[in-house]
């Protein structure tokens, strides 16, 4: 009688334990990074990682070259399906999701243009400043064109990651 009891807690106990082992799944798209998702970014402690990495699709409303820190601002209309990635304070900015291309990514993630339906894969974020949702910063964008951040872009990008550094020490 002690051998089927022992055997049965023996497969209680491994169940258990299976059930709390994290599973290995996929990612949601090649164009997932690993590592820090923040990497890069300015001022990152304002943003809330929601999700490591998202795909989402819609329709670019507008775009804007930000002088401050050289990041590309994206107005994104969120297709049907992903209306969900959106906060309240996402209605400040027309009901758009914000895509940001950060600098230092400028030179291999695609710029898009006014129009265009695209898709983009990048961390899903909440910005606590602003109170909106966005992708910040932009893995992968499927349409538009490559604009590398200039000289100047990426050196103004640097000092701020640089006051960034030295304000958590």
């Amino acid at each position: 009688m002690r051998r089927p009891a022992a055997v049965i807690g023996l497969f209680l106990v491994c169940c258990a334990a299976a059930c709390t082992l994290r599973r290995q799944s996929a990612p949601v798209s090649p164009h997932c990074r690993g590592g820090n998702p923040m990497a890069g970014v300015y001022h990152p402690s304002r943003l809330n990682v929601k999700s490591r990495c998202r795909v989402v699709n819609g329709t670019v409303r507008k775009v804007v070259f930000e002088q401050y820190d050289g990041d590309v601002h994206v107005d994104l209309r969120p297709d049907p399906g992903f209306e969900s990635l959106l906060a309240d304070g996402n209605d400040r900015v027309g009901g758009n999701l914000i895509v940001e291309l950060i600098p230092s990514d400028r030179a291999r993630v695609a710029v898009p243009a006014e129009g265009d339906r695209i898709q983009v894969v990048g961390p899903w974020v909440a910005d606590t400043q602003h109170g909106w949702n966005e992708i910040h910063p932009a893995w992968w964008v499927s349409a538009g064109a490559i604009e590398p951040a200039s000289e100047a872009e990426l050196r103004a990008a640097q000092r701020l990651l640089q006051l960034d550094a030295s304000d958590t020490h």
